[in-house]
């Protein structure tokens, strides 16, 4: 009865031999020239041949028996390699992941959309249309003023020393050691009361007013600090950024008073380094919240530094675009480490990343200039993206204190210390300035 059996299912076995070995051969070549994938495809075949042979043989099995296991199906059909426009990592460190995939939803006023529009090069490009409310999503506004000399406020870099300091008792009685007056005797601290009294800061600054007439009709020996509003703007960023020969510098680079140098992944716009001469000149300081932000004289809040710098962000994700369209890092890579070999403008390209530039806590914190043609922006809802007009304007009272001129001896448009650097502005003489 066994040796009926066993000569009864000797076809089957001959089959499997001869399919298997079949296989076997035709592939041996495979194996060595693309080891992984072929192993697979062969298992994979072995499989379906042996399932084959017992289907012919008449037994009845289950299905799950008859289909080759799921694990060499899925394997057999893995490419050699991911194509390009796949790779994606976690964080937002995807070297091939689109804009709008890496910023946080809830920072638009609408989904982003793409449209053609004209770059300050006068090129015509697709843009990414971004509207937002210039409103953080991801954190509070403020401290930036304390009420009293117990409580802490935001963060100033002194003038004198060139150290971040916390805004508190200490450093106000530091700065009074210097003959300012920022303080009551009841420790009570000089800050900006309303609206009103914070426009006319934003008069004096950019009015050229003189120190004496500031003590008389303006605002001195102050902390400046206002609560942001709403502002709703559209940010228009080349969809493929493309780089220049030469990198413009920010005292080069002709940008809208709305657009600032580019936009955090929050929806919040990154502006260049403070003018801190011009505001110092009237003994007052206009500290940054714990996340590198403040109000501007729009009365939106915008970023000086990165939220990412402040706090020693070290996932090296990416925290925004410069106005090219070009992605700005924190302070650290991907794998941790510091960045190497930044050029002039805060940036460099290597290990397939793309160029990039990378937010610093040193001069110029965020970008230093562009390496491409800009984008532009502009208040409110709009449809066309023109960045060789200056767009926005802005309510009474200008922009951000970055984006015009200062008074007597103060920086040019754009951000950045006049040259040689100011008496209480920008890098100390002599630091690592961008060339001119």
């Amino acid at each position: 009865m066994r040796d009926r059996h066993y000569r009864a299912h000797a076809p089957i076995r001959l089959t499997r031999i001869f399919w298997r070995g079949l296989l076997l051969a035709g592939t041996a070549a495979s194996l060595f020239a693309n080891p992984l994938p072929a192993f697979f495809a062969v298992m994979n075949a072995l499989a379906i041949s042996g399932a084959t042979a017992l289907a012919h043989s008449g037994h009845e099995e289950s299905a799950s028996e008859q289909t080759p296991p799921a694990f060499f199906l899925a394997q057999a059909e893995v490419p050699r390699s991911r194509p390009a426009a796949a790779r994606t990592t976690t964080g937002g460190n995807a070297a091939d992941a689109t804009l709008p995939q890496l910023f946080n939803p809830k920072a638009f006023v609408k989904p982003i959309t793409e449209m053609e529009g004209t770059l300050t090069d006068g090129s015509k490009a697709t843009v990414y249309k971004i509207v937002v409310r210039s409103l953080p999503t991801e954190h509070e506004t403020g401290p930036w003023a304390p009420k009293t000399i117990q409580d802490k406020g935001g963060y100033w870099e002194d003038t004198v020393d060139r150290k971040l300091h916390r805004v508190d008792g200490d450093y106000l009685a530091m700065l009074n050691r210097r003959g300012w007056n920022m303080t009551d005797p009841d420790g009570t601290v000089h800050r900006t009361k309303d609206r009103a009294e914070f426009d006319k800061v934003a008069r004096q600054e950019l009015g050229g007013w003189t120190l004496e007439q500031a003590k008389k009709d303006g605002v001195t020996n102050s902390v400046i600090e206002l609560q942001p509003v709403e502002q709703i703007v559209t940010i228009f960023l080349p969809k493929n950024p493309k780089g220049n020969a030469q990198p413009t510098m920010l005292r080069q680079a002709k940008f809208s008073p709305r657009s600032g140098i580019g936009i955090s992944t929050d929806g919040v716009r990154f502006f260049p380094p403070e003018p801190v001469h011009r505001i110092t000149a009237f003994q007052n300081i206009a500290p940054l919240d714990p996340f590198g932000g403040h109000t501007g004289f729009g009365h939106e809040y915008h970023y000086h530094r990165a939220p990412a710098v402040m706090s020693d962000d070290k996932s090296g994700k990416v925290i925004g675009f410069a106005l090219d369209g070009f992605p700005i890092r924190g302070p650290h890579e991907p794998n941790g480490g510091k960045p190497q070999n930044l050029d002039a403008i805060n940036g460099h390209d290597h290990d397939g990343l793309g160029y990039h530039f990378h937010a610093t806590d040193t001069w110029p914190y965020l970008v230093g200039g562009f390496h491409g043609p800009l984008g532009t922006a502009a208040l409110g809802d709009v449809n066309v993206c023109d960045a060789t007009q200056q767009q926005g304007g802005g309510p009474p009272g200008g922009g951000s204190r970055s984006n015009r001129p200062g008074p007597s001896g103060g920086g040019p448009p754009g951000g950045g210390p006049p040259r040689g650097g100011p008496p209480g502005g920008g890098p100390p003489p002599g630091a690592n300035l961008p060339p001119q």
